[in-house]
């Protein structure tokens, strides 16, 4: 099942899909989030695994950063580094608080002159589909405001999630997605 809207962000289409999969934790279900970028691969790839880019549009991560490797970040979620095949997959564990164990996978591929970009998100907690189908969501909305050169070019201070406070707009857009995210996770509830 998926749906398309068009992000406030971006202005690309958006699909939405639940999937389900395996991971070490048991059988999963899965949101997968579909955007195209107008950028290479290799752009948005760097932009994804960068350090010093991703700390441009999210939250820097910390630790062994390679296959094999760990990862932090800081104030959010942990874990290890799965698979990573520059420049089109990256796949993490994702620990998250006392929140059993997940699984994020980044898939990329070329898209006529840009990206298509595919991360799936999958857990054995059904309850945290919609807020992490949510986030997700809004963290690419800022990914593209970076790719596009909308954001500034000065990293995001690692207490900023702390400070945030999201803007009414922000609340209202994160609000309509949960609502879109709940009818495709509990369709006819």
């Amino acid at each position: 099942m998926s749906e398309l809207n068009n992000p406030v962000a971006s202005g690309q289409p958006t699909e939405r899909l639940i999937g389900q999969r395996s991971i070490p934790a048991g059988d999963a279900r899965s949101v997968i989030i579909r955007q195209r970028y107008d950028a290479p691969v290799e752009e948005v790839w760097s932009a994804c695994t960068d350090p010093n880019r991703i700390n441009r549009w999210f939250i820097e991560p910390k630790g062994e950063l390679r296959q094999g490797g760990t990862f932090d970040l800081p104030g959010n979620a942990h874990g290890d580094i799965l698979r990573c095949e520059p420049p089109r997959l990256l796949t993490l564990s994702w620990i998250y608080g006392d929140k059993p164990d997940s699984e994020v996978e980044l898939r990329l591929s070329e898209d006529g002159s840009g990206t298509l970009l595919e991360l799936e998100h999958a857990t054995v907690a059904d309850l945290m589909l919609i807020e992490v189908a949510v986030g997700w969501e809004m963290a690419l909305d800022f990914l593209s405001m970076f790719l596009r050169g909308d954001l500034p070019g000065a990293p995001v201070p690692e207490d900023a999630a702390e400070e945030f406070e999201p803007s009414p707009e922000m609340m209202r857009i994160a609000q309509e997605r949960g609502q879109t995210w709940a009818a495709l996770v509990n369709p006819g509830a």
